[in-house]
Parts: structure tokens; C-alpha cells; sequence
């Protein structure tokens, strides 16, 4: 939960509001996930087993409210649902692909956002600030760190909170299917993520520590070594 308020401080009441409008649009993707999936089991039942829309109460009644659009025998009502099934996936994939869309904008601008308010605060610090700052990492936590989290922080905790939501309309959908299964399904899920959870959280986060370090190594070595490129080369201490 730290982790997750510290990465909501980096955003600002506007962006904070697209935040909860994009996470909507999740939602919805979602739902047209699970009613995706949902629309397959009767088409594959009726396919299977044509009979199944005499002796089925739930599809012998959808077939007895379809004849009011001129759908008079199982042949025509497959056809039907498999127009359905085509017409929900279509706009399900359709909308996925612009929340996608939306997804990578928000992450994008908020880089941009994120990167151009650390700039401006630097440069509105008095001369004193910058005296024990080397300016590679001034640049680096502008134009690398805000990035990383970005990429490797909101934009992932953003596919988990999708993926989460996806699988948890999925179990929901099982659950009214087959509630035993459901449970079982969501307890071996659950305990699996929180395990490797526990047993990841503790070396990735030392792995991130090193990261930062080289990271910072790294702009450090560059900045000097072309800060200083004319006074060597005129030297020649090559």
C-alpha cells in the first residue's frame, strides 16, 4: 500500500482524475471480457448438441424470444448466436485495444508531466543546492528514473489492476457455473501470486537498489568523460 500511495503522489489532481476515468474503462473492458467468454458456452452448446434448445430452460426460452425477430428453428438460432458471439468479441477486442490506447497515453504524458515538474524544481533551487549534486544525476532522475517508474511501476500496476479485474469477472462467471470449481480455482490463484509475492518482494527490491546505483554510475561516467573532452584532448592525457 506505501508503494502504491507513493506513485499516486506523483500525480496531480488532473491526472489523478484520468487515472480513475481510464480505470472505468477497465471495468468495462472487463465486463465485455467476461460476457465474451460467456456468449461461447451456449453457442458451443447448441453446436454440440442442437437438441439442447428444446430441453434447455435457458436457451429454450432466449429461442422462444428470438422467434420475435423471424428466428423459427435451431439452426437459425445457432447462426444467431454465433453472429453474437462474433459481434461481442469484435467490440470487446475493439475496446480493449483503445483502453490500451488510453493506457499508454496516460503513462506516456505522465512521463512527460512527471519529468517536467522535476526539472523546473531543480532549476528553481538556489545556487547552494547544486553544490554537492553532480548534474549527471540530476539529469539521470529526470530523463531515466522518472521513466522507470513509469514503465516498470505504473504502467505495470495499471495491467495488474486490468488483468485482476479480467480474472476476477472470469471467477465470478464460474462461480455462478460451477461454484466448487470457482473457489477452487480463485484459492489456488490467490495463494500462488501471494507466493511469489513473498518470495520475490524482498530480492527485487535489492535488485532495483543495485539498478539505481549503476544507473547513477553510469550517467556519472559519461557526463564526465565528455565534460572534460576538449581540456584532454588539448592536453593530450588521453
Amino acid at each position: 500500500m506505501q508503494i502504491l500511495k507513493k506513485l499516486l503522489s506523483l500525480l496531480n489532481p488532473p491526472e489523478r482524475k484520468r487515472a480513475g476515468a481510464l480505470m472505468g474503462m477497465i471495468l468495462v473492458m472487463a465486463f465485455l471480457d467476461m460476457l465474451g467468454v460467456a456468449s461461447i458456452l451456449p453457442f458451443m452448446a447448441v453446436l454440440a448438441n442442437p437438441e439442447q434448445v428444446q430441453t434447455n430452460a435457458v436457451l429454450n426460452s432466449a429461442f422462444t424470444i428470438s422467434r420475435h425477430i423471424g428466428i423459427h428453428t435451431p439452426d437459425q438460432f445457432l447462426f444467431a448466436l454465433g453472429v453474437l458471439v462474433f459481434v461481442l468479441l469484435v467490440t470487446s477486442l475493439t475496446f480493449k485495444a483503445l483502453t490500451t490506447y488510453e493506457q499508454t497515453l496516460f503513462a506516456l504524458m505522465s512521463e512527460y508531466i512527471i519529468g517536467k515538474r522535476l526539472l523546473e524544481g531543480y532549476l528553481n533551487q538556489p545556487y547552494s543546492w547544486f553544490l554537492n549534486r553532480h548534474s549527471a544525476d540530476l539529469s539521470k532522475t529526470i530523463l531515466s528514473e522518472v521513466g522507470t517508474v513509469i514503465h516498470n511501476g505504473i504502467i505495470p500496476l495499471m495491467t495488474l489492476m486490468a488483468q485482476s479485474t479480467v480474472a476476477l469477472a472470469l471467477l465470478i462467471l464460474i462461480l455462478i457455473v460451477n461454484p466448487s470449481l470457482a473457489l477452487g480455482v480463485g484459492v489456488v490463484l490467490g495463494l500462488t501470486y501471494a507466493g511469489i509475492y513473498v518470495l520475490m518482494s524482498g530480492w527485487l527490491k535489492s535488485l532495483g537498489e543495485a539498478r539505481i546505483q549503476a544507473n547513477h554510475d553510469r550517467f556519472t561516467a559519461v557526463s564526465e568523460a565528455f565534460g572534460a573532452t576538449k581540456e584532454v584532448k588539448l592536453g593530450g592525457l588521453e
